[in-house]
């Protein structure tokens, strides 16, 4: 089985889900999508010339939390089961995780993380493409030296309600103070290792070994990454998935691939593909057993650690 540790599943550039898109998850082998609402998504734009994303203006009070939960309210009107608990995923009935992409929603009130835990978000990544009070992002200059005060207690909190702490999009510096701050395992769901010498290696939001060895020791999670591979495509995630396994081990490799985002809107604009990332790990000699911790096994695990004792 397989699960994708970070989507965008049906968001279209118009409002709402494209049921087709979450429909092909049987088809393809996915039992479970985590589907994630853009909290900064009114105050970013991708620039075309550089398909690179940068954030326009600043957000109006409460507009981050007003378009994350709507996100979160097309998710939960999309008529696809929503699993809140590991032993929620099953191999015969496809179903989606909420996320939450940066936490510009809070504005300073870590209550917020109760009422989205309350609600099923089981996934919460720090920051995305704004520069926002939890820490710096990999894709603007530092503004905060690393993960913030109010970052580190929001970390705390997250660990306490069994959210998942995902660290995607954060600087190095950001990432060890979440390692400070965290005693469960945490993720970077959607991330390659730099590597210059490939055509599209050397992007920004590319991780060094360090980084991703910090989230391994958490005993968290790295998901390979198609969206940033606009020479690469397909063949580039599944050579970027092996190198990551290769660097950190098998046990904290998964897949997360943001589609339909950048490149994902062609290569992957559906589940359909999926299964090939399974029979590309066996064509190369994995056991069986390597297999579905890549595909699936090593993001259970850690959100079970994470879920325990909530």
């Amino acid at each position: 089985m397989i699960i994708d540790m970070h989507t965008h599943a049906g968001r279209t550039s118009k409002p709402g889900v494209d049921r087709s898109v979450l429909d092909s998850m049987g088809p393809g082998g996915v039992v479970a999508c985590v589907v994630a609402a853009v909290a900064d998504a009114p105050i970013i734009r991708r620039d075309l010339a550089t398909k690179s994303i940068r954030q326009v203006r600043d957000a109006a009070p409460g507009e981050c939390l007003a378009a994350t939960v709507a996100a979160l309210d097309a998710y939960d009107a999309c008529g696809v089961r929503i699993a809140r608990e590991p032993g929620e995923i099953r191999a015969d009935d496809p179903s989606i995780v909420l996320a939450v992409e940066g936490c510009d929603f809070l504005e300073g009130d870590l209550d917020r993380l109760d009422a989205m835990a309350a609600r099923g978000v089981r996934s919460i990544q720090l920051t995305h493409y704004v520069v926002n009070e939890t820490g710096d992002i990999q894709t603007a200059a530092p503004v905060h030296g690393g993960l913030t005060a109010f970052g580190a207690a929001a970390v705390r909190r997250m660990d306490r309600l069994g959210i998942m702490v995902d660290v995607a999009h954060c600087t190095e510096a950001t990432v060890r103070g979440v390692a400070a701050a965290s005693g469960r395992p945490f993720l970077c769901t959607h991330a390659n290792l730099v590597w210059p010498d490939r055509p599209d290696g050397g992007h920004k939001r590319f991780i060094s070994s360090d980084y991703a060895r910090m989230v391994a020791e958490s005993g968290g999670v790295v998901g390979a990454w198609i969206a940033v591979l606009w020479d690469e495509g397909m063949q580039g995630m599944i050579t970027h998935m092996f190198r990551l396994i290769d660097a950190i081990g098998v046990d904290h490799v998964g897949i997360g691939t943001d589609m339909p985002a950048g490149m994902a809107e062609t290569e992957m604009p559906d589940f359909a593909r999926h299964h090939e990332l399974a029979e590309a790990l066996r064509g190369r000699g994995m056991r069986a057993d390597e297999v579905e911790k890549v595909c699936a096994g090593n993001w259970l695990r850690a959100f079970a650690a994470v879920r325990a004792g909530v």
